[in-house]
């Protein structure tokens, strides 16, 4: 291992330059992989925030079956119990009901179906960015005056303003038509035109009231405190639920609400890895070719049998390169030192522990050290046709 290193030593300071451009491309390389890494990881973060943030919390509670019908039959009561249990849930940062059913938005000759979601506006700021969203007039009132707030694009299809009055047509829990007059007091302005174009928001105690609803929602969304303690929130829940009365609320991690994000990411980060790989393989390759441009390198090298303490010197200071696509031919006469040359190449005999003479010269530069492609009296002549 020693003589390794002392070669391996010896091989970076004989060609710096060659030796700092393959170094430096390592390091580069590295530091690629390590900034696009961690680029990557920050932008799922951002983007997994700004969802939670703008759609579902963290975590979202529903009624048995609800992602898969959707409707107001899979629902659950929000009553002081499921309140006491969240506030006390270690954890959680803040949470909302919601009530999310469809309509008919009509004014005058004008009508759209629209995502209607009824939030509770005293408590949709903690979880959610809604609130402070408003691009023209103000959030909802709390207190159920029948007022509405949506989408920029979609006020601008329905022709509505400020002020004005706008048909909701839904049906009601009860199977009965839910028809009524909101009154137009906000603009929202979302970053995803699907939502901007489509997406309405009364007041939770308004949808309960036009939907013969009660004290039911359709499901609670809860934001954590971190992303981290996202999966220990949805144990600590799932277990409390668990010993809730019939029907239990179901507890679902954002990726299950959002599962569209889920594909999304995992996509981004097959290209970034994609990416990555095709980076290491061209730095790989410029590597690789470094280090083929000398397959075969010595300077000064000897060699000393001793036999019955009569030293024979089969070798004395001999320089020789091959580079890569050479072809060469060693010529000399017999005991000339083509053998020992060859094994000491193909690392079937090792050159002396010391030597008197060439050490030193083997530590030269290679600027100052003679051409590698002379040889000494003891290897004989050497003939290097090239292909």
């Amino acid at each position: 291992m020693g003589l390794i290193l002392r070669l391996a030593r010896r091989n970076l300071a004989r060609n710096r330059r060659r030796s700092g451009l393959t170094i430096a491309s390592a390091v580069f390389a590295v530091f690629l992989v390590v900034f696009f890494v961690a680029m990557a990881t920050g932008v799922d973060e951002k983007m997994i925030e700004d969802a939670v943030r703008l759609h579902s919390g963290h975590l979202t509670l529903t009624g048995p079956d609800y992602l898969e019908t959707r409707t107001l039959e899979s629902h659950l009561r929000f009553g002081r119990e499921l309140v006491a249990l969240l506030e006390s849930t270690p954890g959680a940062a803040g949470f909302a009901p919601r009530i999310t059913t469809f309509a008919l938005l009509a004014r005058e000759e004008r009508a759209l179906g629209v995502a209607t979601v009824g939030v509770d506006p005293l408590r949709e700021g903690s979880v959610s960015t809604l609130p402070g969203r408003v691009a023209e007039g103000r959030f909802l009132a709390p207190d159920g005056r029948r007022e509405i707030v949506v989408g920029r694009r979609l006020a601008e299809n329905l022709g509505a303003r400020l002020g004005d009055e706008l048909l909701f047509d839904s049906a009601a829990w009860t199977l009965e038509t839910a028809l009524d007059l909101f009154t137009l007091v906000g603009v929202i302005r979302f970053p995803e035109p699907g939502l901007d174009r489509a997406l309405a928001l009364v007041s939770l105690r308004d949808a309960q009231q036009v939907l013969a609803f009660g004290d039911r929602v359709t499901g609670v969304e809860l934001l954590a405190e971190s992303a981290e303690r996202v999966p220990d929130l949805v144990d600590t829940l799932r277990r409390a639920v668990a010993a809730r009365p019939e029907p239990m609320p179901e507890v679902h991690p954002w990726q299950e609400t959002m599962p569209e994000l889920v594909h999304f990411i995992a996509l981004d980060d097959a290209g970034m890895f994609i990416t990555l790989a095709i980076l290491v393989v061209v730095v790989g390759f410029g590597i690789l070719n470094t280090l083929l441009m000398a397959m075969l390198e010595a300077l000064a090298v000897g060699k000393v049998y001793d036999s019955r303490g009569v030293a024979t010197r089969a070798l004395e200071a001999v320089d020789l390169a091959v580079d890569a696509g050479e072809f060469t031919v060693l010529a000399g006469p017999s005991g000339s030192g083509k053998t020992t040359l060859l094994n000491l190449f193909g690392a079937l005999d090792a050159p002396p522990k010391a030597r008197s003479g060439s050490t030193d010269r083997a530590s030269r530069s290679s600027r100052d050290a003679p051409s590698p492609r002379s040889a000494s009296r003891s290897s004989g002549s050497s003939s290097r046709p090239t292909t």
